[in-house]
């Protein structure tokens, strides 16, 4: 028994003083960016003070600091520093912590609703994301942005799961005019079934489908809509708790971009025309 306790004790302590190493980088802007610098590669100290707002007494103190708790090292030269391994790993979970805190910071009342485990990378990636918000006298403002940017493209692949009329109407003008970008869209089960039964919105589809198929239906439901641009920008929308209206991500991140492209393909790789299902019977 004795054994037992001495081993829950020990293991106690080495969380507290893992929670003070965290709470000892936290408490100090110049250690953060003292291993931001080292993270780039090596410097030397007099670069390290010309880049950050440290004396010469205070970088001292901070190298020497980082350096008891082996996250940095000499490196060349005496004058040269340079992380650890350990270091590395140190700046490379901390900022992601950061980039964690940040999203939640940047996106109060949207967070929670963001589906992290269909998405299937960390919501930090999202820590650059525009957030396109709506005015009061325009709930569909965000919504409106998303369509604009649609027709602005070349190619666009989407999946929808949460509907709104304003892509698909300014798609048949784009179509009009000779503007329209390539595009496929898959639509979930919900937003299949709106598709079939609205009927202004079955005409609308059915007329843009005499010049090209672009639209796609699958059996399972998305938790939003992801429109993917020309390759380089997603847009996310969610359908809002109360109201009307949605809110709308703009993302660039190049793990988000890859996460559409690929997540676009395995649902187009099940979809079938969204024609098809005209034919189906109605359960």
């Amino acid at each position: 028994m004795a054994l037992a306790n001495t081993g829950t004790e020990s293991g106690r302590n080495g969380r507290e003083a893992s929670r003070e190493a965290v709470a000892f980088l936290a408490r100090s802007e110049h250690r953060v960016r003292v291993l931001e610098l080292l993270g780039a590669g090596e410097q030397t100290r007099d670069e390290l003070k010309a880049e950050t707002s440290a004396t010469r007494v205070t970088l001292s103190r901070v190298l020497g600091d980082l350096e008891d708790r082996g996250w940095v090292t000499r490196g060349a030269t005496r004058d040269r520093y340079v992380l650890t391994p350990f270091g590395e790993t140190i700046y490379r979970d901390f900022g992601q912590l950061l980039d964690t805190v940040t999203v939640g910071r940047r996106l109060p009342g949207m967070i929670d609703r963001l589906p992290e485990e269909w998405f299937g990378f960390d919501l930090r990636h999202l820590v650059d994301a525009d957030r396109i918000a709506s005015e009061s006298a325009d709930p569909h403002g965000a919504s409106r942005a998303v369509a604009n940017a649609i027709t602005d493209a070349d190619d666009v692949r989407a999946l929808v799961g949460c509907f709104t009329t304003l892509p698909l109407y300014a798609y048949a003008e784009a179509l009009r005019t000779g503007a329209a970008p390539n595009a496929e869209v898959v639509y979930d089960e919900e937003t299949t079934e709106l598709s079939l039964k609205n009927d202004a919105i079955t005409d609308q589809w059915r007329r843009i489908e005499e010049e090209q198929s672009i639209y796609y239906s699958v059996d399972r439901q998305y938790p939003c809509t992801v429109d993917l641009l020309d390759d380089e920008v997603v847009y996310v929308s969610l359908g809002r708790d109360r109201g009307s209206g949605f809110d709308v991500l703009r993302s660039t991140n190049p793990v988000v971009v890859d996460w559409a492209r690929e997540r676009f393909e395995r649902e187009r790789a099940d979809a079938v025309p969204l024609s098809e299902r005209m034919d189906e019977p109605t359960p």
